[in-house]
């Protein structure tokens, strides 16, 4: 027996030798054929997945050095914000602060490569997915989805408590949904998209063969994308800015990984912050680490926005074909079934595998998936989570003297004004209140073109078309006008929203008693219960210092417009109104 063993030992030492002597062999005939030297494949990764590309990177040549055309390849990872990559690599250069050259760039999101479309060779392929959810605490996370709350449901409960009584979830008060912005602040931008889709209708559709052929497809059923058009309707931007106006009261709150820690460490009502938009991944990796606590990721009833980290091989001077080639294999190794275990261990789903919950209740269910949309429809809706339109209630007071039909732009300075109404019309919130005074042949010199009342379509489509056809008056009652729709709006006072008188005018009133009248109503009228703005805007090159003491003595603004430039009326209009 021991003569048996000591055999055994021999031939096992002997086959290690062989084995070694195979290896150091296969190793000097790579090491032969890389004629062309050392060759270094640079990624630029998303910080979110730069982690698990390193160790998939370290695998990849853990078999022994890659070949390539003569090369002797090896993988870098650098960690690159994507947007600030996107934005390099759409000057046709790169810069060098953030990181070498890359030959592949792995963004966080599809919406990212598009924006640096001309600088990819072919069609970026992705790697692994992750929804954006809710960062909420556990406790939270289950009330809501016992409510069943759709996308479309958070600007209510973040704004009236009455919604959430309604839901089961008084005990919150409203909710305390921050929406940070600015760098690694994405999960926002799609979260607002989202909203976006609910709000205007955006469900399961026909799935096109582009996204059936992605690993986001294999999640759920596709739908959308969001359009610029779908952005800017009334509703969606109402929404979104209902949004923005309640996490505007929350305070700054940093970018979303501060959010994230300031909500784990108050995961309770007590908490200013109760909920935030997040990858799903991170939120995953912070848990696993231990970096927070106590909270959990719900994702609403919806289209779900869903990030897809593909892989784009750069098309830039500085990439070879040995470098595109190696991009190539790298992404092929990595998207190979058998490495769905990092990505997972890293907390990303995979056509073929999930994560593990990091938290006490499972991973989400992601049943459609919001199609990625263009990145100018993201510019808009960032846009208007910095600059939301507030609600208002506005009496409008037009000049329709026959001054009006002065040329001004491809018109008159009728038609300006008509159609930067219109521009307000579209954009004001649907919580607004409006109405229209112009003048008239009456024994007034003015009447009522639209009644004040709730901006429905019917009373928007009123406002955006009453002086399309209206007939100009020989009158110029500007005065006596702004006195009848100043006292009215005082009288009807609307503490629920900002109230404003807003003039559009560009005649001289000579009529010195109705001055007096107007100067003698804003002393009895004007108010720090009642506060009433007159926001007066003048056409032409004049000034009017009636109207310009009516402006400052109730807080409002008074602006003289060129209407040579009908856009520069327009963009004020649009201002005044939201």
């Amino acid at each position: 027996m021991v003569t048996l063993g000591v055999v055994l030992s021999l031939l096992a030492v002997l086959g290690w030798f062989r084995l070694r002597d195979n290896i150091d062999n296969q190793a000097t005939a790579a090491a032969e054929t890389c004629v062309e030297g050392d060759t270094v494949l640079h990624i630029a990764a998303d910080p979110l997945i730069a982690p698990a590309l390193t160790e998939l990177a370290e695998q990849w040549t853990d078999g022994g050095v890659r070949v390539i055309r003569d090369h002797c390849v090896t993988a870098e990872i650098t960690a690159v914000d994507s947007l600030a990559a996107a934005d390099t690599l759409g000057t046709d250069a790169w810069d060098p602060t953030l990181g070498p050259e890359p030959a592949l760039w792995v963004p966080l999101d599809t919406r990212m490569s598009a924006r640096a479309a001309d600088a990819i060779d072919g069609t970026p392929r992705s790697l692994a997915t992750s929804p954006v959810v809710l960062a909420v605490p556990t406790d939270l996370g289950r009330a809501l989805t016992t409510a069943t709350v759709r996308w479309q449901d958070l600007p209510r409960l973040q704004n009236d408590p009455a919604a959430m009584r309604e839901s089961g979830l008084d005990i919150w008060g409203t909710l305390g949904l921050a929406l940070p912005t600015g760098t690694q602040t994405h999960a926002t931008t799609l979260a607002l998209e989202a909203v976006t889709a609910a709000t205007t209708g955006i469900g399961a559709g026909p799935v096109t063969l582009e996204q059936a052929a992605t690993p986001a497809a294999t999640t759920g059923i596709g739908a959308g994308p969001v359009t610029l058009e779908q952005a800017a309707t009334p509703a969606a931007i109402t929404a979104v800015s209902t949004l923005a106006l309640g996490a505007d009261t929350l305070g700054a709150v940093g970018t979303t990984a501060d959010t994230l820690a300031a909500l784990g460490t108050h995961p309770d009502t007590a908490a200013p912050i109760h909920a935030v938009p997040v990858i799903e991944q991170q939120l995953h990796r912070a848990l696993t680490d231990g970096q927070v606590r106590g909270l959990t990721g719900h994702l609403p009833i919806g289209v779900a926005p869903v990030v897809d980290f593909p892989t784009a091989v750069v098309d830039a001077p500085w990439v070879d074909e040995t470098l595109a080639r190696a991009a190539a294999e790298f992404t092929d190794y990595a998207r190979r079934p058998e490495q769905a275990g990092i990505l997972t261990a890293h907390g990303f789903r995979t056509a073929d595998a999930v994560p593990e919950p990091a938290g006490e209740l499972p991973l989400p269910r992601v049943d459609t998936v919001l199609a990625p949309a263009d990145p100018t429809v993201d510019d808009v809706l960032v846009a208007l989570r910095l600059a939301p339109v507030s609600p208002r209630k506005v009496t409008m007071v037009v000049d329709t003297s026959t001054s009006m039909g002065t040329p001004a732009g491809d018109g008159t300075r009728l038609t300006a004004t008509a159609g930067a109404v219109r521009e307000a019309m579209r954009r004001a919130s649907i919580n607004s209140v409006m109405g229209m005074y112009v003048f008239a042949d009456t024994p007034e010199g003015h009447r009522v073109a639209v009644i004040r009342d709730g901006l429905t379509a019917a009373k928007r489509a009123a406002m955006s078309s009453i002086l399309d056809d209206i007939d100009l008056v020989d009158r110029e009652p500007v005065y006596a006008t702004l006195t009848a729709a100043y006292r009215d709006a005082v009288d009807n006072y609307d503490p629920g929203r900002p109230n404003s008188v807003l003039v559009v005018v560009d005649s001289d009133d000579p009529d010195e008693a109705a001055a007096r009248d107007l100067r003698a109503a804003i002393d009895e009228l004007s108010s720090p219960e009642t506060p009433v703005r007159i926001d007066v805007v003048v056409l032409g090159d004049r000034a009017d210092l009636v109207l310009e003491q009516a402006a400052e003595a109730t807080d409002g603004s008074l602006t003289v417009v060129d209407t040579t430039d009908p856009a520069d009326l327009t963009d004020l209009l649009r201002k005044l109104t939201s």
